[in-house]
């Protein structure tokens, strides 16, 4: 599924361009209404999402995604497209929420933290693969990496429905919602408490949208920059954005391992300080070799602020489902954020300007981390 979505994202960019001759606004207003009702559909369907088994959440989300891709390419103009899009939207929160929620039921610390590890690096693996394929099938035909993506859907949605029709009795091993483990190590004065949580997760949420604002632009706009702008094709750009993609799952798979970043205030602040001096930096430079390190290093710290919003928020909270469909929220507000405005300021205001206002995405973040750490001291 990330896969398939990755590579929507990347193919819809060439396609919307050159089959709907839609400018960078355009593009961005695309992208940001299928963000919209994501967003929205995670707090509207939280009921649904309680009372309907994940199996089949992911089936009807799927069949959802299909039909809405399917009318975008048959769309003979844009406006279509958007109403295709929303579809696509409402359908994938009935997708990622209810399945993260059920995979980190039960769960807390460390073990909580290689669950979500493993489950990042399930995800962004094919989120690696995504802007590549994306890349490559868009040579010389836009339209290509769409009718791909629409035979994946199928293909998935056909292995979801066999798939379901097999019932798993295995039992399970999870620890039932809201326990201890067996023997819990001693937690940090900001750690989280079964029922409860951390107020952590409140500038680890601001940092996902944050960071996501600035993804934003990274996946929808910065490929018309890097086309027309830096001369690239886009096999060059699909590359650039796969190396961004390798690196956060790197990042994310890595945190998943690692415990001692959990409620650790500085490592949050000075990733939020990073990821806003790397966007700066690709403004900067023409050179292909800089942009793909400078691409690398904006993956690993929105992989970086992903686990800290993904960790905290769930942390000592028994409705895992609904903590996770907030931190989907918060990742789609930035994403629609981002690239509306990454789109207008591009269009009107030109490249330079783009990436100093993506860069200052980040000053909420960086403002909210010290307000909470100025908090925690009183």
């Amino acid at each position: 599924m990330a896969m398939i979505i990755n590579a929507i994202n990347l193919g819809l960019v060439f396609y919307a361009s050159n089959h709907f001759q839609a400018t960078p606004t355009q593009i961005g207003i695309l992208y940001g209404v299928y963000n919209l009702c994501y967003m929205l559909a995670c707090l509207l369907f939280k009921k649904v999402l309680q009372r309907v088994q994940p199996q089949s959440c992911v089936i009807i989300a799927t069949c959802g995604l299909l039909i809405g891709l399917v009318g975008i390419y048959l769309s003979p103009s844009l406006g279509p497209a958007f109403f295709f899009q929303a579809i696509c939207g409402l359908s994938t929160a009935l997708f990622w929420p209810p399945l993260m929620g059920w995979l980190t039921e039960g769960y807390e610390g460390s073990r909580l933290g290689r669950i979500t590890g493993l489950y990042n690096l399930c995800w962004s693996s094919g989120a690696i693969i995504g802007p590549l394929l994306a890349g490559h099938l868009g040579a010389g035909d836009s339209a290509r990496p769409l009718r791909y993506c629409i035979a994946a859907y199928a293909l998935l949605l056909a292995f979801l429905w066999f798939g379901n029709r097999r019932q798993d009795n295995a039992p399970s091993v999870k620890l039932p919602p809201g326990t201890r483990p067996a023997t819990p190590a001693a937690p940090p004065a900001t750690a989280a408490t079964p029922g409860h949580g951390t107020t952590m997760r409140y500038p680890c949420w601001l940092g996902g949208l944050c960071a996501w604002a600035t993804a934003g632009m990274v996946l929808n706009i910065y490929p018309i920059f890097a086309k027309t702008g830096l001369g690239l094709t886009e096999p060059a750009i699909g590359t650039l954005l796969f190396v961004r993609a390798l690196a956060m799952t790197s990042a994310m798979s890595m945190m998943g391992f690692v415990k001692h970043w959990h409620f650790n205030f500085t490592q949050l602040i000075g990733g939020h300080l990073l990821l806003a001096l790397a966007v700066l930096g690709l403004g900067i430079s023409k050179d292909m070799t800089i942009n793909m390190t400078l691409l690398a290093t904006c993956g690993i710290l929105a992989g970086h602020a992903y686990s800290n919003s993904m960790f905290h928020g769930v942390s000592g909270c028994p409705d895992r489902t609904f903590r996770m469909a907030i931190h989907e929220v918060v990742l789609a507000t930035g994403a629609v954020i981002g690239s509306v405005l990454s789109g207008q300021i591009y269009q009107h205001l030109g490249s330079a300007t783009l990436f100093v206002c993506t860069a200052l995405f980040m000053l909420p973040a960086i403002a909210g981390d010290i307000i909470w750490r100025r908090t925690q001291k009183h």
